[in-house]
């Protein structure tokens, strides 16, 4: 792949787009025919999954096309759907138009579960996988917006009243499918079950990029961390920031977690709970039910001035973000955000006035970093280091180009620890292709186009939600070497065992 090639080309393309007044999508002929030739030749390929690695799919996704422009849900950071579209310049799509759609609401578990289900029950392969909601791509649906990463195109959920479903053609997860264990790691307000070992088995698995993961915590509380430490308050073990670090004052430790079946949580709960790898019930994570702020008849989480220990559960990383930033900013006034809760209905989080703000813990990946910031303290969230009082944060051009400043003691989640496996919180991202699409020639040339892109370290390195922080993996997961490869691997490949140079 030349990336410098497709570099320029993005470039050119979203130069072109940056200075369009917002409008809509059929404002604009050549856009308008991009998807409607695509949508009419059937050139649509739906990518389910994981949040934590949103902002990155969509930029390696950018590099499959010679020109492009975006597409989403909303212009907000927390987006339930992305989508890239336009010509492409790899893959059996090559020269033609063509759509990549990219659906994070709920997370991981979407990107393996609805991928590999075996929705008539008769175990037979190809499974038929589950048709979920999906992003209504057309010119009517697609109101406004100027297509640039910034401003794009926003596009509808409905469609004359009805949510569009499709079936996933590939799933993206943060850990590997067989650790989607039900309840923990399962999504919905009934925990769907675990998939079985037919449907695991309907899966070609290829790990793709690791990306380091964080502990972001609210910039008005500076607590000494370490691993024990962080695992005792996932689990609600601890509840105070004065038995995380004796240093700190007393004050309510507030978790800003994700739903059931996210990836980012599933992280976190192997790493700081060992969960599903160990079978100790003690280890699974604190959530909603724990605690006092959510009412289940109202949909509602409030988190007063002195309500102890609060459990906040979020459908995306955005989300996460979102919970991080309004705790913190909770100072004078109540500050509120929307999320969904685990069947993905709308959910209301309302931060009520506290001298201070709230100080709240996290659950993210380290692609999240451009919105950390330590210099906002007491406003604000950063993430934080393992083993010391430090913080990592960015400021000016990072990621982009500039590197994430460190400052303080302890072990960072900076590239070169995550590289020898000294930083060893991370997730191996999986993509994930259900036989029904490997035996469809085209599709399998797109998803297997995009598997190549997003582990070539140059590509992971050119964007910037990935530079950083994440790195592509050593044989025998992909065929690069050297700088920005992975030094380091999981014992026999399973993630539940210790990384090993």
């Amino acid at each position: 792949m030349h990336l410098k090639k497709i570099a320029a080309l993005v470039a050119v393309a979203c130069a072109g787009l940056s200075g369009q007044a917002s409008a809509a999508l059929s404002d604009s002929a050549a856009n308008t025919a991009v998807i409607s030739s695509a949508v009419t030749g059937g050139r649509v390929f739906f990518i389910s999954g994981a949040s934590a690695t949103q902002k990155g799919l969509a930029g390696i996704a950018t590099t499959l096309f010679s020109s492009s422009f975006r597409l989403a849900n909303t212009s907000a950071s927390s987006r339930d759907f992305e989508a890239v579209a336009g010509t492409m310049q790899v893959g059996p799509w090559s020269g033609q138009t063509a759509i990549i759609i990219d659906r994070v609401k709920g997370g991981s578990v979407f990107g393996v579960n609805s991928v590999a289900r075996d929705t008539n029950g008769d175990g037979i392969s190809p499974n038929e996988g589950e048709a979920i909601e999906s992003l209504s791509v057309n010119t009517t649906d697609c109101t406004t917006g100027s297509g640039t990463v910034a401003d794009p195109y926003i596009c509808l959920t409905t469609n004359g009243g009805t949510r569009p479903h499709r079936i996933p053609d590939a799933g993206i997860s943060d850990v590997a499918p067989d650790k989607f264990v039900s309840p923990v790691n399962t999504e919905g307000e009934t925990a769907a079950p675990t998939l079985s070992e037919q449907e695991l088995a309907d899966l070609t698995v290829q790990p793709i990029y690791t990306l380091a993961f964080g502990v972001p915590v609210t910039n008005n509380v500076n607590p000494k961390l370490t691993r024990a430490t962080v695992a005792g308050v996932m689990t609600g073990n601890i509840t105070n920031w004065n038995e995380v670090d004796p240093a700190e004052p007393s004050a309510d430790i507030i978790i800003c977690r994700r739903v059931q079946g996210s990836g980012s949580q599933a992280v976190d709960n192997l790493y700081f709970g060992n969960y599903p790898c160990s079978a100790n019930l003690v280890n699974e994570p604190a959530n909603r039910e724990s605690t006092t702020a959510w009412n289940n008849a109202a949909n509602t989480y409030t988190i007063n001035a002195a309500s102890g220990f609060q459990v906040i559960e979020n459908s995306t990383s955005g989300d996460v973000r979102n919970c991080l930033t309004n705790a913190a900013a909770a100072t004078t006034t109540d500050k509120s955000y929307a999320t969904k809760d685990r069947d993905g209905a709308p959910v209301t989080v309302t931060f009520k006035a506290k001298a201070g703000g709230h100080k709240a813990i996290g659950v993210l990946s380290m692609d999240s970093i451009a919105s950390s910031n330590a210099a906002t303290a007491p406003l604000g969230w950063s993430f934080r280091s393992l083993g010391g009082k430090g913080t990592v944060s960015c400021t000016g051009t990072c990621p982009a180009t500039t590197a994430p400043v460190e400052a303080g003691t302890g072990i960072f989640p900076n590239e070169a620890n995550l590289a020898d496996g000294t930083w060893d919180l991370q997730g191996w991202v999986s993509w994930n292709v259900p036989a029904r699409t490997v035996a469809d020639a085209t599709k399998l040339g797109v998803a297997d186009a995009f598997r190549d892109a997003a582990q070539d370290p140059a590509v992971l390195n050119g964007v910037p939600d990935t530079n950083w922080v994440a790195l592509a993996l050593p044989a025998p997961y992909s065929s690069y070497s050297g700088a920005g490869v992975q030094k380091v691997q999981y014992v026999l490949g399973n993630q539940c065992g210790p990384l090993y140079r």
